[in-house]
């Protein structure tokens, strides 16, 4: 696919450029005309390659993006946004990357020129070293009668929980069904078995609808399903997790529940809605996603603050949660930082561990995109990211080991 004839290109730090659409401002200390090939140059490890497009037609769209990102990965990663016939989409992501590919719907995603609320963004990792082995879990529902033979797979891909003879290691990538809410026990069992084997994981969405979410399983796009892919690659990386939400001083106690639906019915003896909008300061028919996603509540748990971000509000005032949230868990309305300098310090650190990075594959929940869009900091921080090498999709949920959680960024940071 060829880059538009207005963009700009940004030289990333490491080494990849970058197409901007032309209404997007660019930093003057980073506007240097390259080659918009998007390859980059980096030494003989993974390369992290991404491309995306916007073409109404699955297929057409597909196809721009194999054309600019080749066939030598060891492992696709596509998220695709609604709209989409997903038949047509798994049939040419199959054609093209055969079983190298591994795919979800998406509620938006993270491209080389930042954020993307639409279309099809493909993730390549090339590398002479990178093996990667996909395992799927199908159906959900019956996650006890299936788990049996999934583990058997997965104990046969893990080649142990350190640095090998060959200098290669592993990590572990997951993405799940995001209307399952299954995610919590998945993540449980699937991190228990992978050992110290790091687990980053993405809950498929779809726009905000909360209709239908999907994961190419077997040549097909399907609900209720969960993929997980083994990794290995001589290549150092890091895992990283990221947010900008701590707990406040104002506590919500989880006094009924219904957890396997994610339901709270009620915070502090209250009616679950009217309590919660009372401790943000607005009325119960106020509430919205993006009331939601800039008042977050937070666990505090295991030394680390764990977000926990409601998805609706239900007829009878219950509150629909991402997580799952039990009787009797005490919650607390979350403070907001700035969400930039987070960003930036946790860069900071990962450069500090590996160097110069070689690209960042990265699973955010669009609960924050959300809070960005409203406090007016999307393309900033797009750049931001952008600049870092950050590709990926916008969430539903996230999974860190084996934690599902919410509002947060999880990834794998690749040194050159």
């Amino acid at each position: 696919m060829s880059p538009p004839e207005s963009a700009t290109y940004l030289p990333l730090d490491q080494g990849f450029p970058v197409a901007v659409p032309a209404d997007v401002a660019v930093p003057a200390d980073v506007a240097v005309p390259v080659d918009g090939s998007g390859q980059g140059g980096v030494g003989h490890g993974v390369v992290v390659r991404s491309a995306w497009s916007a073409d109404p037609v699955g297929e057409d769209a597909v196809t721009a993006v194999a054309e600019e990102l080749g066939d030598d990965a060891g492992l696709v990663l596509a998220f695709v946004s609604g709209g989409y016939d997903l038949d047509r989409v798994a049939g040419a992501l199959t054609s093209w990357a055969g079983d190298r590919v591994i795919a979800c719907t998406s509620a938006g995603a993270l491209s080389r020129a930042g954020f993307q609320r639409s279309g099809i963004v493909v993730v390549a990792l090339p590398g002479p070293d990178l093996e990667a082995v996909t395992i799927p879990i199908r159906p959900l529902a019956e996650l006890d009668e299936v788990w049996a033979q999934a583990g058997g797979a997965l104990r046969q891909a893990i080649r142990g929980t350190g640095v090998q003879a060959d200098g290669r290691s592993q990590f572990a990538v997951m993405l799940v069904d995001g209307l399952s809410r299954r995610e919590e026990l998945l993540a449980e069992q699937v991190s228990g078995l992978l050992g110290g084997v790091p687990l980053i994981g993405g809950s498929a969405g779809d726009d905000l609808r909360f209709e239908r979410t999907a994961v190419l399983v077997d040549g097909r796009f399907v609900s209720g399903a969960a993929t997980v892919t083994v990794v290995t690659t001589g290549t150092p990386f890091r895992r990283f997790r990221v947010q900008h939400h701590a707990a406040g001083d104002q506590v919500l106690v989880v006094t009924s529940a219904t957890a396997h639906e994610r339901l709270v019915h009620t915070l502090n003896g209250r009616c679950a809605a009217e309590e919660y909008a009372r401790a943000v300061g607005v009325g119960p028919a106020d509430l919205s996603p993006t009331v939601f996603s800039t008042h977050p509540l937070v666990l505090r748990a295991g030394g680390g603050n764990w977000i926990r971000s409601i998805s609706r509000v239900e007829p009878d005032g219950s509150l629909r949660f991402l997580c799952v949230a039990e009787t009797g868990t005490v919650l607390r309305l979350g403070c907001s930082q700035d969400p930039a300098t987070a960003l930036a310090d946790q860069f900071t650190s990962l450069r500090s561990e590996l160097g110069p990075l070689a690209g960042v594959l990265a699973f955010d929940c669009i609960l924050r995109r959300l809070e960005f869009e409203e406090g007016g900091l999307d393309r900033e921080l797009g750049h931001l990211l952008a600049r870092e090498g950050v590709v990926g999709f916008s969430t539903y949920g996230e999974q860190y080991d084996g934690v599902h959680v919410n509002q947060t960024m999880v990834g794998i940071a690749f040194g050159r």
